[in-house]
């Protein structure tokens, strides 16, 4: 979801439109003079944005995919062994 906050209103209306935006993927556009100007987003979300544009992080993505996966149990049966 996403909200639109003009400048001047973002002082007095911070604390909800940061509930808001918090812990998720909802976006808040901050216009200014009519216009967007910046946004607010939760930082997680954030992170998960620009991983996700990161070629290499999208390449070791894929070639993941393509390997065999292995449980956690499996994993520590592997290393007890």
């Amino acid at each position: 979801m996403t909200t639109v906050v003009k400048t001047k209103e973002l002082r007095s209306s911070y604390a909800d439109i940061a509930k808001k935006v918090r812990g998720g993927k909802n976006v808040a556009i901050i216009t200014k003079r009519g216009r967007p100007d910046l946004a607010l987003v939760d930082l997680d979300y954030l992170e998960d944005l620009l991983e996700s544009q990161d070629k290499n992080f999208q390449k070791s993505l894929r070639l993941a995919a393509q390997e065999k996966a292995y449980s956690l149990d499996e994993v520590f049966a592997d290393l007890e062994e």
